[in-house]
């Protein structure tokens, strides 16, 4: 997903934060991607009245959430963060983790991504997101307990 950002300093460049599960999150200033900092971790960007700045990532919930951006020291949302009682329903998958091993992990873990991305998506009526959400719970438990049965099956022949 995409996500806009406004900076003051900053007005006729695009910039966007690229938030992938699997490549981790890209910071893109008119289409491209940001200049390295200094640091490792950091990115330079060149605001429009020639001050260099310096920005970087800062985590969130383990690097399950869309991370926030800290530019010049000061700390941007890019999207508002779930609530205690979202994440506690869109969590339960990763329960898979602790009960089943790296097939659970694999499986809770996509399915608690899912939940996320579900719970940010403004379309859907609140309501509706939560059964999304435990369905997509569900079938992760269903799913894993079918891999794991047809794991077995094939190593005992």
């Amino acid at each position: 997903m995409r996500y806009d950002v406004q900076l003051a300093n900053f007005e006729g460049q695009n910039i966007q934060v690229d938030v992938s599960f699997i490549s981790g999150p890209k910071l893109l200033v008119n289409g491209e991607p940001a200049q390295k900092g200094q640091k490792r971790g950091e990115f330079a960007l060149q605001s429009n009245d020639g001050r260099q700045l310096t920005a970087a990532w800062k985590p969130q919930l383990l690097g399950f959430d869309v991370p926030q951006l800290v530019v010049d020291g000061k700390t941007l949302n890019l999207i508002e963060p779930l609530k205690w009682y979202q994440w506690g329903w869109g969590s339960l998958p990763l329960l898979l983790v602790f009960a089943g091993g790296f097939i659970g992990a694999i499986f809770g873990i996509i399915a608690f991504s899912l939940n996320a991305k579900i719970f940010r998506m403004d379309n859907i009526p609140g309501f509706l997101q939560y059964i999304l959400v435990g369905a997509i719970s569900f079938l992760a438990v269903i799913a894993y307990f079918v891999a794991a049965l047809l794991l077995q099956t094939a190593i005992n022949g």
